[in-house]
C-alpha cells in the first residue's frame, strides 16, 4: 500500500511537468495563511475500538509556481490529533487523547482552470511533524470499566503510554476549489487526507502495540496573496528548430 502511493507520486509529478513543457507560463510566488477541521485516529494493533476525535491545523504557506498546471507548496502548521475511543456498550465510559504536532507538508501542486477565475487543484506529497504535547480527557470509573479492561490484551496502555516516537512521517494528498478573486488574491477550500507510516509507540517484538500510526482526515481554508516573480516563454521544439534553421 505504500509503495502503490509512493508510484502515484511520482507518476503524477512525471506526467505534469511532461504534458505541458511546451506551454507560455509566469512564474509566481504565492503566499498564504491557512486554517480548518482535523478529524483524526490512530491505527492500533492489537485493534482499540475508536471514533475520529475532533482537532484542529493553522499556519502559514508558500507556493511556488514555474509551470503551467505545476508547482511546489509548503506549509508550516500546527496541529492537534487526537485519539478517541468507543465504548459501544458501556457509553458512560469514555477516554480522548489530543497530540499537539508542529507539522511540515511539501507538496506537488496540481491545478487546473476552470475558467479565469475558478480552478481545480490536487495537492499529494510527504508530511513531516514532531510531536510537542499532550492531554488526555477521561471518564473510567466502575465495575464496568474494570471489566472493559480485562476483557483485551492490550488493557488500554495507550492512555498512559508516553509518546517515545516525537517525530512522524507520512503521506498527504488534497483536493480543493480555488478562486481568483482578482490578480492578487485567491481564497481556496480544500479536503485532505493523511496516511501516517510511523508509529508514536514502541513497536519491537516484545512491545504491546506492532502499530500506532496516524490517520487524519481535514477541511481547510486559505487565502492567498499572489506576486509574480518573472515571465518567461517556452518555445515549441518545432518551432525553435526552425527559427535556427
Amino acid at each position: 500500500m505504500r509503495s502503490n502511493k509512493l508510484i502515484l507520486i511520482l507518476c503524477l509529478l512525471a506526467l505534469s511537468m511532461g504534458a505541458l513543457a511546451q506551454t507560455r507560463i509566469a512564474r509566481e510566488l504565492h503566499l498564504g495563511v491557512i486554517g480548518g477541521a482535523c478529524m483524526s485516529n490512530y491505527r492500533l494493533t492489537p485493534t482499540v475500538t475508536q471514533d475520529l476525535a475532533k482537532g484542529y491545523t493553522f499556519g502559514l504557506a508558500a507556493r511556488y509556481i514555474e509551470e503551467k498546471i505545476f508547482g511546489i507548496q509548503a506549509e508550516l502548521l500546527l496541529t492537534r490529533r487526537g485519539e478517541k475511543d468507543k465504548f459501544d456498550e458501556y457509553p458512560e465510559l469514555s477516554f480522548q487523547r489530543n497530540f499537539t504536532y508542529f507539522e511540515v507538508p511539501i507538496l506537488a501542486h496540481l491545478y487546473f482552470d476552470c475558467g479565469k477565475k475558478n480552478e481545480i487543484n490536487v495537492d499529494i506529497g510527504p508530511k513531516f511533524g514532531y510531536f510537542l504535547s499532550d492531554k488526555a480527557k477521561a471518564q473510567l470509573e466502575g465495575e464496568n470499566w474494570d471489566k472493559v479492561q480485562n476483557m483485551t490484551y492490550h488493557k488500554y496502555q495507550h492512555h498512559t503510554m508516553p509518546v517515545s516516537k516525537k517525530f512522524d512521517y507520512g503521506l498527504q494528498m488534497g483536493l480543493g476549489y480555488e478562486f481568483k478573486v482578482n490578480k492578487e488574491l485567491s481564497i481556496q477550500l480544500q479536503g485532505r487526507y493523511y496516511f501516517g507510516l510511523g508509529n508514536i509507540f514502541p513497536d519491537s517484538k516484545a512491545d504491546v502495540y506492532e502499530t500506532s500510526n496516524n490517520h487524519q482526515i481535514q477541511i481547510v481554508a486559505a487565502v492567498w496573496f499572489r506576486s509574480q516573480v518573472a515571465k518567461y516563454k517556452i518555445l515549441k521544439k518545432q518551432r525553435y528548430y526552425s527559427k535556427k534553421k
